[in-house]
């Protein structure tokens, strides 16, 4: 045992003062960071944009795209202040923040008049070939927008722009057109207006309701949602954890290898001791990332929490749903045996090998192995149901991810205990099988060669001697 803790001791301790780890430490909360941080980056760096807007029908039409637009943004105003309070409650900050953005106030795109009319006389504006000046220095035209009627009443847009990429102003024009075109059309057949607007305000209240439920609490809320979300990101977050580990175990016992290292180890030490202590050494880094990036998270919920102070924001339901012992025990439950299985087997791969470059032939099987959960746990949190997401539960290295993600979805109480069973069953398969297989590499008794001689068919018999 005193050997075992020994070498637990030193990997953690090899671990903790490299570089990489501390860029681990701080990986995921550099990339909560940047994905908050980046969109509103994204956003508040868009430019302006210009366009004229040339009405050949005398202001008709200017004037119903005035209106039809105006009525768009209000409407997207709204529904986004609905969002808004069913997640913080009554916030004007808020309100006032939303009225702010772009997308409502329609800062992206600013229609001005630089004295030309004729396409002609547009174009170099939107060539560059000429400017004008505007309130923030001199700038060319993005759109020149020319609106016409024919005698049947068609309407025709000419969208004159060298950005072909940018299609948000053409689809503002077009659906605001064709809202009064459609409006136009009812009142031409004798339609009220009012009666127009008020059927337009028309829409169903609609309740999601829990068929395994009765009564008052049958309605779905915010909270019965969450955990969905919760095993999610737990399950991808135990892929990731594994993943980054498994790699560090497969490094280090590569260099150990090279150098040496490993067969002074052996000289006083059997190798199960020394598989077991760096399973376990690696385990508290994992161990260590895992409370780390925790805490940084219940710390990033309770500032959230103080910043909202007025906003009702369900962070209770968020704590309730993490901490709930029917995710967190299979949590740490998948997250060990998934480690046990997958640590071993990079061990036994490492130990296989002399360099890195001796590994990439048997890595790329198992990194394909180990890309599917991905796929399949974004298919479990979309369609538990599925028959495929069903059937990848059983397969015992894929079990960890998927069933994670599944857990709430109320799966059976056979199927758990099933793939569950199976999952230990193999995993203990798999660490005597590493063992046997860290032991003929420690020893120079096998190589790559020889895992890849396992799947040979057909191959060449070395012929007898004498």
């Amino acid at each position: 045992m005193r050997a075992i803790y020994l070498i637990a001791r030193r990997e953690f301790l090899s671990y903790v003062a490299t570089w990489g780890f501390w860029l681990s430490l701080a990986s995921v909360p550099m990339f909560m960071a940047l994905g908050i941080g980046m969109p509103i980056l994204i956003e508040n760096s868009q430019p302006t944009r210009y366009y004229v807007l040339v009405d050949e029908t005398g202001g008709t039409l200017e004037a119903a795209l005035e209106a039809q637009a105006e009525a768009s943004r209000a409407e997207a105003l709204e529904r986004a202040r609905e969002a808004a309070r069913e997640m913080f409650g009554n916030n004007p900050q808020i309100e006032a923040a939303l009225a702010s953005q772009p997308q409502f106030s329609d800062e992206r795109y600013l229609r001005v008049d630089v004295g030309e009319t004729e396409l002609e006389a547009l174009r170099p504006y939107l060539t560059g070939g000429a400017s004008f000046t505007a309130a923030d220095g001199e700038h060319g035209l993005f759109a020149a927008i020319f609106l016409r009627q024919g005698a049947d009443g068609a309407i025709e847009v000419d969208y004159w722009s060298t950005n072909l990429s940018d299609s948000n102003l053409r689809s503002q024009i077009r659906n605001s057109l064709r809202g009064h075109m459609r409006t136009q059309f009812l009142v031409d057949a004798g339609v009220n207006p009012q009666l127009i607007e008020t059927a337009n305000d028309l829409s169903p209240t609609v309740r999601e309701l829990n068929a395994g439920r009765t009564g008052d609490t049958a309605e779905v809320t915010d909270a019965d949602k969450i955990p969905l979300f919760v095993s999610l990101f737990t399950a991808l977050g135990l892929w990731v954890i594994i993943f980054s580990v498994v790699n560090m175990l497969l490094s280090a016992m590569i260099e150990e290898k090279g150098n040496k290292i490993l067969e002074m180890m052996l000289a006083s030490t059997r190798h199960h001791e020394i598989l077991t202590g760096k399973l376990l050494g690696v385990a508290a880094v994992s161990a260590t990332l895992l409370v780390v990036w925790g805490g940084m998270g219940l710390l990033g919920t309770v500032g959230m929490q103080q910043i909202a102070a007025s906003a009702d924001m369900p962070i209770a339901e968020i704590l309730a749903a993490v901490l709930d012992p029917g995710l967190l025990l299979p949590a740490l439950g998948y997250f060990i045996i998934g480690y046990l299985m997958y640590g071993a087997l990079f061990l036994a791969i490492g130990s296989l090998c002399e360099t890195l470059q001796d590994a990439q032939t048997l890595m790329t099987p198992m990194m394909l192995i180990m890309m599917v959960p991905i796929f399949l746990v974004m298919m479990a949190f979309e369609s538990p149901d599925s028959p495929v997401v069903a059937i990848a539960s059983w397969v015992p290295l894929w079990t960890p991810f998927i069933m994670l993600a599944r857990l709430p979805h109320e799966v059976g109480m056979v199927e758990i205990l099933g793939t569950t069973a199976a999952m230990f069953a193999f995993a203990a398969f798999v660490i005597w099988g590493s063992g046997v297989l860290f032991r003929m590499g420690a020893l120079n008794q096998a190589n790559q060669d020889t895992v890849k001689g396992w799947f040979s068919l057909g191959g060449k018999k070395k012929p007898a001697e004498g």
